[in-house]
């Protein structure tokens, strides 16, 4: 329809521009009429003839052409006329309507909402679900795209024969709407998959890679769609499979689907050939001048001459070569496998092309989003700065650093080539809300009911700095704190941290009282690792001691000075401490607490952590699980020594409560004294893990099992206490929020069944 305009058109302004032949001379003017959504603006723009330029028939017939191109227009004409100082030009536009809407009709198994988002008519739900303003020409070639689209949805969920025609119906001489007619095909299920001819593969592990699945109630699949893409897609996963344990010769031939009862289907595959097993021959790299054939082949053990051929392991080969040239700033390299086979020996040999290409370096560095956050705070968490070596191990660990810095809800950092050798880095930041004044109640297993008043602020002056004061009050518990942190403290990767602070809590048979001083420098020494060295100076008070409490209590009756050393190393490549998803941690702390640090007890603790995420829906399985999988393991050793009896009472470890063994009260999972009532130990063993699914950005709901104990001076594995429960975490302003209800899986009696726990910060 397009060709037949387009012919008639150029037909009209044939016959104006012969009729204009007689017509020599210099364009006086160039006129543009009907247009009303097109502007003239961007008409005159594409039209080449212009005022004071002589006037040529090739040019005007060429500009007709170009603008039919736009794609805007459905008929041009022009007309020539004599002015007072030569030619005038009229270009008559008739412009196509603009497609206002998208309608369905006929559509009951997916709904029209569903169908605009597939097309991509519709923004995702991320981005509220508004409709996008199509405001697009009418055109064709696109109706008939979208119809060809429409086809491939159902017959991707599992409606084959479904056709779809369309209607175009003018509301206005500028507007139309385009109605989709569908006519649904039949519903078709694979119930049974069969697979024969294969003796060296199991059936299982073929059915694993087929992209078509069979109805399984233990799988939870309830509808299996028979797609005629994914049957096609199988051949070529079952020859990779194969590929993969050797078999480079195996043929497979195209899968056979029979109709059973009602809308029940049998698809069967035949491996008709599937050969000899094939082994490496020679491994050879070509075209690497960064790193040696040695330095390559050092990247997978398993690739070596005389070992079972493996495409998988190549293909694995592949992408850790790519990464190392992309360590060193060479994101642009490329590694082109060659297999060259031998069926006589059965061997194959593996030639790995390099294109090492040049290294990139960072050109610019925009930073966008940062209202409060002045762009040196941003820059200093960067592994990437201007004229430096870009890589993409910088550039994951600069998004880390970014958002455990807790002051941003999104960082988006990309990568923009602007050259040979250049890239842009466009940081696009989004700002969490840093400051907070905050008045309510809380409770927990022993401070109970709780009075909070607490004005924190975070990224003060948008320096990145901290600060907080915060009171707590209760019939069991006083907390006074007053803490600041001062980030890149004398401008290099290091953190100053100040915290005075006054406690009084009162536990089941004493009160103690604290009162003291901390100081603490924390630096980054190495990419993920940091170091931390502080100085405590307490002097603590236990009093109110009750008459049926242990002599070990007793003896701590009176007070006492704390001067303590605190260092610690640790290492977090977590992709968000707050609520994350991937990652590891790792911490190692020491404190020494001894009168050489300006105290009167000596003593010693050591505690190991160790913490894992990882995303369920990246374990090899077809069910989906959109779950975050963790453990946590937990260490601690500590003793008295010198002139000191016995460890303090609170340096001691008490297993039980809201951050150790879940469901048990605080101490309770650990040594108790005549009364029944947590003494404390001196050595702690947790294990702790956890699933959790996350509603929202900021709300995640979790399972747990949670197994430790605390003894004296030894470790008894086969007396730790055991609790499952369930818990919600969400992100605030001041971090997350923990809510958990755990269940005791070993009872005692005298015990409760379960314990509530409330807390703030991350768990683990």
């Amino acid at each position: 329809m397009k060709k037949v305009f387009l012919i008639i058109a150029l037909l009209f302004s044939f016959t104006s521009l012969s009729l204009a032949d007689n017509y020599k001379g210099i364009v006086e003017k160039v006129e543009v009429i009907g247009n009303e959504s097109v502007p003239k603006s961007t008409i005159l723009y594409y039209i080449s003839e212009k005022p004071g330029k002589p006037y040529s028939p090739e040019l005007v017939a060429k500009d007709i052409k170009t603008l039919f191109k736009l794609g805007y227009f459905e008929n041009i004409s022009v007309d020539v006329e004599k002015g007072k100082k030569g030619l005038i030009l009229r270009y008559f536009v008739k412009e196509k309507p603009i497609i206002a809407d998208i309608v369905f009709k006929g559509n009951s198994h997916i709904s029209s909402q569903r169908l605009k988002e597939e097309l991509g008519l519709t923004k995702s739900e991320e981005e509220e679900g508004e409709s996008k303003k199509i405001q697009k020409p009418l055109d064709y070639k696109f109706l008939d795209e979208l119809k060809l689209k429409i086809q491939q949805i159902y017959a991707e969920k599992g409606y084959p024969g479904t056709r779809v025609a369309y209607t175009i119906d003018r509301i206005s001489p500028t507007k139309a709407v385009v109605t989709f007619i569908i006519q649904e095909g039949q519903k078709a299920n694979v119930c049974d998959i069969e697979i024969e001819g294969n003796k060296h593969v199991s059936s299982k592990d073929i059915k694993s890679v087929l992209a078509t699945k069979e109805k399984s109630i233990l799988h939870l699949r309830f509808s299996a769609p028979l797609s005629e893409e994914n049957l096609s897609q199988d051949v070529e996963n079952i020859k990779k499979l194969y590929q993969e344990k050797g078999y480079l010769d195996v043929e497979v031939a195209q899968p056979e689907v029979i109709k059973e009862q009602g809308n029940c289907y049998k698809v069967i595959y035949r491996i008709i050939n599937e050969g000899e097993k094939y082994k490496f021959g020679k491994i050879i790299f070509e075209g690497n001048k960064l790193f040696s054939s040695k330095d390559l082949l050092k990247l997978s053990k398993k690739i070596r001459p005389g070992r079972t051929f493996n495409q998988k392991l190549v293909d694995k080969l592949v992408r850790k070569i790519i990464r190392k040239y992309g360590e060193l700033g060479f994101i642009f390299a490329n590694v082109v496998p060659e297999i060259k086979v031998h069926p006589k020996t059965h061997t194959a040999d593996v030639i790995f092309h390099i294109y090492e290409g040049n290294r990139a370096y960072v050109r610019w560095i925009n930073i966008h989003g940062n209202v409060a956050t002045r762009d040196r705070t941003v820059r200093r968490e960067l592994d990437l700065y201007e004229t430096g070596i870009f890589n993409t191990v910088r550039l994951e660990r600069s998004i880390r650093r970014l958002f455990n810095t807790g002051y941003f809800e999104n960082v988006d950092v990309k990568p923009k080539v602007v050259g040979k050798d250049k890239v842009d880095v466009n940081v696009n930041l989004k700002e969490r809300l840093t400051g907070m004044f905050s008045i309510g109640a809380g409770y927990s297993s022993v401070s109970k009911l709780v009075g909070m008043v607490s004005v924190s602020k975070g990224n003060i002056f948008g320096t990145g700095d901290s600060g907080a004061i915060s009171l707590q009050a209760g019939s069991k518990v006083f907390y006074f704190d007053l803490n600041y942190s001062h980030r890149w403290w004398l401008d290099k990767p290091q953190t100053l941290s100040f915290a005075l602070y006054n406690r009084r809590n009162e536990y089941f048979t004493y009160t103690s009282k604290k009162t003291g001083f901390s100081v603490m420098v924390t630096r980054r020494i190495w990419e993920d690792w940091h170091i931390g060295l502080g100085y405590l100076i307490e002097r603590d008070k236990v009093t109110d001691i009750a008459e049926d409490a242990s002599d070990l209590i007793k003896e701590e009756y009176g007070s006492r000075t704390i001067g303590m050393t605190t260092f610690f190393i640790s290492k977090d490549v977590r992709d968000n401490r707050f609520l994350p998803h991937k990652g590891e941690y790792y911490r190692l702390t020491t404190q020494l607490a001894s009168s050489v640090f300006g105290g009167d007890e000596d003593f010693y603790k050591l505690v190991g952590d160790y913490a894992y995420y990882f995303n369920l829906n990246d374990l090899p399985i077809d069910i989906e699980l959109p779950f975050v999988a963790s453990f946590h393991a937990k260490i601690g050793y500590a003793d008295a020594f010198g002139s000191t009896s016995s460890l303090p009472l609170d340096y001691r470890f008490y297993v039980g409560g809201d951050n150790t063994v879940r469901g048990f009260r605080w101490g309770e999972a650990g040594p108790k004294d005549s009364n029944g009532d947590p003494e404390g130990a001196n050595r702690e063993l947790v294990f702790n893990f956890q699933v959790g699914y996350d509603v929202t950005k900021m709300l995640r709901l979790i399972a747990f099992v949670d197994v430790g104990g605390g003894w004296w001076d030894r470790y008894e594995l086969g007396d730790m206490r055991k609790s499952a429960g369930v818990g919600l975490r969400v992100l605030t302003p001041m971090g997350p929020i923990r809510l958990d209800l755990g269940w005791k899986l070993d009872r005692r009696p005298g015990e409760s069944s379960s314990e509530w726990h409330f807390g703030m910060g991350s768990y683990f």
